[in-house]
């Protein structure tokens, strides 16, 4: 018999850690919505991140500064994988297909050559936060509920961006039809670059700050990644409230799976909803709330 303090500590687990689900697979949809790109390399990005903060924190010995500078280093990487990979193939008739593997391409090339460079030695980072606390008989750690609010907080940075800012503006104008913002002036190659830039900046944060849960090594990206698209063809490609949406409730219904079964077990349950809600809904639940 499963006892209610139980279920509430996985739903409680499951919040959290949905919040941070969120910030990897919000920047996958983002870049759908926006670019047309499934970004294979999403994963690499979220362990570009990983190695960033974790040298960046042996160089500067400051952990401030290697969140940040993880951010932006991806920032930057991203921008040039959208510049200088994916634009060129703009205008093709099977674009989508070529993007994509173009990005699965780039993201073998960096994790074998992180492999060959850095070896597979997994790296472990410091915790953020030691501290437990038992609220009302359920177990918070200090470090989650602090690596959830960094997720919230810079995905609200981001809508503030998009939706009360002119670069925003753009960014929606291009999403909704890249021509017409061209005829209005906006120049929709740059818009792509930042919005590839920002989806990157999301996966080297989340990378960074989910490095003590995870570790740091070559192939660490493919299960965040893999989770991330899982949540996005739920959410609905291209919808970001259908994406955070659909983070929480999967992030909560794995979190309750595993009283009963094993977290590999439980990745089949994630498959399976997958499945269930294409079939009903190809767009996903973002196509009802945004119906």
């Amino acid at each position: 018999m499963v006892s209610g303090s139980l279920v509430a500590q996985q739903v409680v687990n499951g919040l959290l850690f949905g919040g941070q689900l969120a910030l990897i697979a919000v920047g996958l949809t983002l870049i759908w919505g926006v670019a047309r790109v499934l970004n294979f390399a999403h994963g690499a990005l979220f362990m570009i991140g990983g190695y960033v903060g974790f040298f960046g924190l042996q160089w500067t010995g400051n952990l401030v500064v290697a969140i940040v500078l993880a951010t932006v280093v991806v920032f930057v990487v991203g921008w040039l994988i959208e510049s200088v990979f994916v634009e060129p193939l703009r205008g093709r008739e099977e674009f989508d297909i070529a993007s994509m593997v173009i990005t699965l391409g780039l993201a073998i090339f960096v994790e074998n050559t992180l492999l060959v460079g850095l070896g597979s030695q997994r790296r472990t980072f410091p915790q953020l936060l030691d501290a437990v606390w038992n609220v009302g008989g359920i177990t918070i750690s200090a470090q989650r509920l602090l690596i959830f609010l960094i997720s919230v907080t810079a995905l609200g940075a981001l809508f503030a961006v998009i939706f009360y800012t002119k670069l925003g503006l753009a960014v929606r104008a291009v999403s909704q039809d890249s021509d017409t913002a061209l005829l209005m002036g906006v120049r929709p190659e740059r818009v792509y670059a930042f919005t590839f830039g920002g989806s990157a900046a999301l996966a080297g944060l989340a990378g960074v700050l989910l490095a003590p849960l995870y570790t740091i090594y070559p192939s660490v990206g493919w299960s965040p990644f893999l989770l991330a698209f899982i949540v996005v063809m739920v959410g609905g490609l291209g919808s970001v409230r259908g994406t955070l949406v659909a983070a929480l409730a999967l992030a909560v219904i794995r979190s309750i799976t595993t009283i009963w079964v094993a977290s590999e077990t439980a990745m089949v349950v994630l498959f399976v909803i997958m499945v269930a809600v294409l079939v009903v809904a190809p767009d996903g639940i973002g196509g009802w709330l945004e119906a």
